[in-house]
């Protein structure tokens, strides 16, 4: 039965993680990371059956060069290493992580429909560039999408936070005057906004496709459903 998991995390080099180690790892591919002169290799790896990176509308020229007839994971390495020589910090925080999974009740077909609809409108909308995998595990599909943690520029990338605009459509200010700046990506107000996306889509295409049921993803305390929620186990615990 589909389960309402949607979960984020930051790649980041302050918890050890290399964003072009994880995308060779969750294409199932052989990349070159350049920051350290070495070959990841995941080729044998299982379980991918679908993978997409897609640019928003309004990618600079230079990226598009970048990637241009490439295979899919031919553009994420050398995207994400682009990314990774730019973040300087030992600490720097490199994307967004999405772990969500999909409904059994859909085919794969279906499946990697819901999730185009999803990216188009929750990640390319916003400028992000979205670099999504889709895993066939038995009795556990689901994707992985990393996203931007910056803007792209016309020769890079910005900055991860920007100003605050108000409605007169100038920078916000605080009372001593200061502008006052968000984080370009979002703050956890607004991750609540994509994930409530996220199953606002999931039902809608279940209802496509037929399926006589709901999912809510708000908890049980917002439902008002008194009950403990349990814990989503991954494929190697349920291997375990």
């Amino acid at each position: 039965m589909a389960i309402a998991h949607f979960s984020a995390s930051i790649v980041s080099r302050g918890s050890g993680r290399s964003v072009v180690l994880s995308a060779a790892y969750r294409h199932c591919a052989k990349m070159e990371y350049e920051r350290e002169a070495r070959t990841i290799d995941y080729t044998r790896k299982q379980g991918l059956l679908h993978e997409e990176f897609v640019l928003p509308a309004d990618a600079p020229k230079w990226v598009r060069t970048l990637i241009a007839d490439r295979s899919v994971s031919g553009a994420v390495e050398a995207f994400w290493n682009k990314v990774e020589a730019f973040e300087k910090r030992a600490d720097a925080q490199l994307a967004r992580d999405l772990t969500i999974a999909l409904p059994l009740e859909l085919s794969a077909e279906q499946n990697i429909t819901l999730v185009r609809d999803f990216v188009e409108r929750h990640i390319l909308a916003k400028g992000m560039v979205a670099d999504w995998v889709y895993h066939d595990n038995p009795g556990n599909p689901h994707i992985h999408l990393m996203t931007t943690l910056r803007p792209l520029t016309a020769d890079g990338f910005g900055s991860k936070k920007v100003a605050v605009i108000g409605d007169d459509g100038q920078p916000v200010r605080t009372k001593s005057g200061k502008i006052l700046y968000e984080l370009w990506a979002g703050s956890t107000d607004d991750f609540n906004v994509l994930r409530e996306g996220w199953f606002e889509r999931l039902n809608h295409h279940l209802a496509l496709g037929g399926i006589d049921f709901r999912i809510d993803g708000r908890s049980y305390e917002k439902q008002r459903i008194d009950l403990e929620p349990t814990i989503h186990l991954g494929v190697g615990a349920k291997a375990i």
